[in-house]
């Protein structure tokens, strides 16, 4: 198991890192950071793949940063967070309760309730891995497959590296694909909650916005603050109409957070 820590307070850094290593010698494998930064912490994210994050709220002067953070974990990948914070109950943990964290913890820490908050944590990790929940692939090696249901008493298999793109139109998801000329169409309580429960699944893609999930690995290029995705199998030529054109949102985390998901420093 991985953990990453994320601190700007380098003595509390490294109190965290000597109570890991003396009380989980052998759980954890590796301790990443500590991010003192936003974007640090995303990269760290990504590049390292950690297990478990420990998350302060305000990092330096950035008051927000761990919100804005755990909003973004919530969003792209599956793991449990446990916030560390001496911010005032109504700034901290507040804010912080909204984001589904697997727990909190104020500061200045109590080492014993910090190690059963994490060993409870690492648990719930381990029984999420060993039940297939973040495994991307079935046990014989085949391709990961979504099964939907398309229509009644009809479940269609959507081959996870054939997807492009899903667009939610009210409660319809269209499911556009490599191999196939119309859009697979199936009925969701949402595309967040769709997303959200097939994220083992669904770890290459990124929730752009209320509509619109896409596989990254599918990006053509980004032209005019648009993200351009092939339509394969459209026959509509070889100009822009060729591509699904999805714009960009405007504020300045999501780009951040969208670029260093396509792994481009701007």
């Amino acid at each position: 198991m991985k953990v990453l820590i994320v601190e700007d307070d380098p003595f509390i850094s490294e109190d965290l890192k000597f109570e890991i290593n003396t009380r989980f010698p052998t759980e954890i494998s590796e301790i990443i950071g500590p991010a003192s930064s936003y974007s640090e912490a995303v990269s760290l994210t990504y590049t390292s793949s950690p297990d478990l994050v420990l998350l302060d709220i305000s990092l330096g002067e950035d008051k927000d940063a761990g919100i804005r953070l755990a909003h973004f974990i919530n969003q792209q990948v599956c793991i449990p967070i446990i916030f560390l914070s001496g911010l005032p109950k109504q700034i901290g943990f507040d804010q912080a309760k909204f984001l589904c964290p697997f727990d909190f913890i104020h500061k200045p820490f109590n080492p014993d309730i910090l190690a059963e908050k994490i060993e409870l944590a690492l648990i719930y990790q381990s029984q999420r891995k060993n039940s297939g929940h973040i495994n991307t692939q079935s046990s014989n090696g085949t391709q990961s497959k979504l099964m939907v249901t398309t229509g009644f008493n009809e479940i269609t298999a959507i081959p996870v590296n054939d997807l492009i793109l899903l667009e939610a139109d009210d409660k319809i998801i269209r499911a556009f694909t490599v191999s196939s000329k119309k859009s697979i169409d199936f009925i969701s309580p949402g595309l967040k909650n769709f997303y959200q429960n097939n994220l083992f699944l669904l770890k290459n893609f990124y929730r752009l916005n209320r509509k619109h999930v896409f596989n990254l690995n599918m990006v053509h290029k980004i032209k005019n603050n648009h993200i351009l995705l092939p339509k394969i199998n459209n026959n509509m030529g070889n100009g822009v109409d060729s591509f699904f054109q999805l714009p960009i949102p405007k504020n300045g985390d999501s780009k951040k957070l969208l670029y260093a998901r396509l792994g481009y420093k701007n």
